[in-house]
């Protein structure tokens, strides 16, 4: 019996409602942006977007996944046993800032807060591949730091709990509901050094 497998995606296709439906709802909220809009954004037919993604959810979690994705991987953090820890540490911390202080993703925050309010099943997809992912890095980072004996071992989920806390804490909500604003360059050169300062107190390598 023969099997029909389909047409082969075309995958520049697929990359631009990638991009279409990254940009609305970004800009319209998930009930805001419908597949036609995408299709017409994307420049291809409704059906082509079905084609490749079977519903608007699995298009919503698709496009957030590639949006966290390209802005979490933009910087690896990887040491080795002649790193300067210091200014290593303080990279981590500065591609964390930059990362959740972009205009988008903060809206993505504001969309995740929007999907958790009416207990949207997304939210959890959302949260995956947004918070999960970045934790995943730090507790990476950590988990070096730890083997190459520049800090104190702790379980990584405690150590990424703390430093996260640190960095962003009360802050970072005002920035969210829109009575702060995100910080200056020397605002945020205080907060990592202030951050760093206070974690290494507790896990600072003692000879």
């Amino acid at each position: 019996m023969q099997i029909n497998v389909g047409r082969p995606k075309d995958l520049e296709k697929r990359q631009r409602i990638l991009n279409a439906a990254k940009n609305l709802f970004l800009k319209c909220g998930y009930h805001g942006s419908s597949m036609n809009q995408i299709a017409l954004e994307a420049g291809v037919t409704k059906l082509t977007v079905y084609n490749h993604f079977q519903d608007k959810a699995n298009l919503f979690v698709c496009a957030i996944a590639v949006t966290c994705e390209e802005l979490i991987s933009a910087r690896p953090l990887n040491l080795q046993a002649d790193s300067d820890f210091h200014k290593e540490f303080i990279h981590a911390c500065d591609l964390a800032l930059n990362i959740t202080n972009l205009p988008e993703a903060i809206k993505l925050e504001r969309l995740l807060v929007e999907l958790a309010a009416e207990q949207n099943p997304l939210a959890q997809k959302f949260y995956e591949a947004s918070h999960l992912r970045m934790n995943a890095v730090w507790e990476n980072f950590f988990q070096q730091s730890i083997e190459l004996g520049f800090i104190q071992a702790e379980e990584l989920k405690s150590l990424t709990l703390l430093i996260v806390s640190l960095l962003f804490g009360m802050r970072h909500h005002e920035v969210l509901l829109g009575v702060r604003a995100v910080p200056t360059a020397e605002e945020k050169q205080q907060i990592i050094l202030s951050s760093i300062e206070l974690f290494m107190l507790k896990y600072q390598k003692t000879t």
